[in-house]
């Protein structure tokens, strides 16, 4: 699915690529900085394929070569990617990102060693999609394997949002950050709900290796491992959190966490002194504090329309029939999940929705006279944001309520996401090959990716087939393949379901 949005989008087609897709290709020829300018921009030297042609609507301020920062289709929804002409030859080239760790540079330049055409792009996309890909899949593994959750597989289906895979299939360390945000839920979720009494290594591996990877993607990354460990601990409650830390294994694997959080915050303070260009709407003389915070408190509703799906560079919107799926379903399990829980665990749901929006708002306002009133973008707090659905579909699978209309429940939800992913999909290579203006029929337009649009849209169409049946399937068969939840659990306290819904089998006969 993630190669399917790799190949929908033409090259630099995501939000910020041309300044990745330079650090990254820069850190692989071995300049890991570059001469900077002022804001943290700084200036390098790349093969020309990997930059943009200066044919576009924008002209950025500090590009010292004269290039355009943004591909010519970009914030135009009407104009389709035919338009951009890519060149040959060397030269300077800016990036905003010297201030990010090098960690997914240094993995996702590697093709570019290799390779100095359009394919050292998809190359480096696809590498980057591999990477997000293992963590997405090790988090399906880790529900599967030493959880009896069943309901937690639909949460799966309803965090792995189109902008999930989307922000997976580019250059952009956000894709990464997402997925390793998930892989870190769904691995707290089953360790401190599930097997708190007995940790198995490989979980326990699981969640270390998605929380030290997410502290060493991007500066900010560290706030989403704390929160999200935060709400973990007041999920669980202090007795669980206090019996897991007695355990050496635990001890451990925090001392690997701190480490890379010790690197990640050694970097950070490297680059502190770094800011932000001036960007979008700026704000008004005399505009109050009220005001900016109103302002900012307006834009929640788009932010989550963004957190579904919001394509390109931010400029391609998914079918409203999308959002109305998506909405309704994560809305219809946050009901039943506050009305049937705990109130430990009702507030930890509270205050992580609570974060998911406020946290946006106060960083808004942190950068809106510097930067400007739309700094902020909802793929940057996904990797926190993903954990609503999961927490949520965790808690009410807890419940019970959803037992007895749980196989109906499983085929309507894996329809309506199956169909509303596809759609989103098709809408944002619509725009791409004909433009949004353009006719319905996107098989034979201007622009066409690698391939072709029939062959990538039918890659897509069964890739996500496929991807629903299985999390489907692996909802039905949960109850009874998975392991045992160990001693000292909320399984214990929570509830004792009967021996043919919770199953017997350990974690490695399930994985057999």
């Amino acid at each position: 699915m993630i190669e399917g949005w790799s190949l929908a989008s033409p090259p630099f087609g995501g939000p910020d690529e041309p300044n990745h897709v330079a650090r990254a290709v820069a850190l692989a020829h071995g300049e890991l900085t570059g001469k900077t300018l002022r804001f943290g921009i700084i200036t390098t030297s790349v093969p020309r394929v990997y930059t943009v042609t200066p044919n576009c609507h924008h002209c950025y301020l500090f590009t010292p070569s004269g290039d355009a920062m943004w591909p010519c289709f970009a914030f135009w929804d009407t104009i389709p990617a035919s338009c951009q002409q890519l060149r040959q030859g060397a030269g300077p080239v800016t990036t905003e990102t010297n201030n990010y760790p090098p960690l997914y540079y240094a993995i996702v330049g590697v093709p570019s060693v290799a390779v100095t055409s359009t394919t050292g792009l998809y190359l480096m996309r696809l590498v980057s999609g591999l990477v997000s890909s293992i963590f997405i899949a090790l988090a399906i593994m880790t529900v599967f394997a030493w959880s009896k959750s069943r309901l937690l597989f639909l949460g799966v289906l309803l965090a792995v949002t189109p902008m999930t895979l989307f922000m997976a299939s580019v250059v952009n360390p956000s894709g990464l950050e997402i997925s390793t945000g998930f892989c870190l839920w769904c691995s707290g979720l089953v360790l401190t709900l599930e097997n708190a009494g007995a940790p198995p290594t490989g979980l326990v591996a699981v969640m270390t290796a998605s929380a030290a990877a997410l502290l060493l993607i991007r500066p900010v990354s560290a706030l989403w491992v704390a929160l999200t460990l935060g709400i973990l601990i007041l999920l669980a409650g202090p007795r669980i959190i206090i019996g897991l830390l007695r355990q050496k294994i635990i001890r451990r694997a925090a001392l690997v966490v701190v480490l890379a959080g010790v690197l990640a915050f050694g970097w950070a303070l490297h680059f502190a002194a770094v800011g932000s260009a001036p960007s979008g709407a700026q704000l008004a003389p005399g505009t109050s504090d009220a005001q900016v915070v109103a302002t900012l408190f307006g834009e929640t509703g788009g932010w989550l329309k963004q957190m579904v799906g919001v394509f390109g560079w931010l400029d391609t919107s998914a079918p409203l029939y999308t959002y109305v799926v998506w909405g309704i379903a994560v809305g219809l399990v946050l009901l039943v999940a506050l009305a049937v829980s705990r109130l430990r665990q009702s507030a930890a749901l509270v205050l992580l929705i609570a974060l998911v929006i406020v946290v946006p708002v106060l960083f808004g306002y942190g950068e809106a006279r510097n930067v400007g009133i739309d700094f902020w973008e909802s793929r940057y707090i996904l990797p926190l944001a993903v954990g609503v659905p999961l927490v949520a579909t965790a808690l009410v699978d807890r419940s019970r309520v959803a037992t007895k209309v749980h196989s109906r429940l499983t085929v309507l939800v894996c329809c309506a996401i199956g169909s509303a992913n596809f759609l989103a999909f098709a809408e944002a290579l619509r725009r791409n090959t004909v433009g949004v203006a353009g006719p319905i029929d996107y098989l034979k337009g201007s622009w066409s990716p690698p391939f072709g649009a029939p062959a990538v849209t039918l890659l897509y169409l069964v890739a996500t087939g496929l991807f629903v049946w299985y999390l489907g399937h692996l909802s039905m068969v949960a109850g009874g393949h998975n392991g045992s939840t160990g001693r000292g659990s909320l399984g214990d306290t929570d509830r004792s379901p009967p021996l043919e819904v919770r199953g017997e089998a350990q974690p490695s006969a399930a994985l057999g």
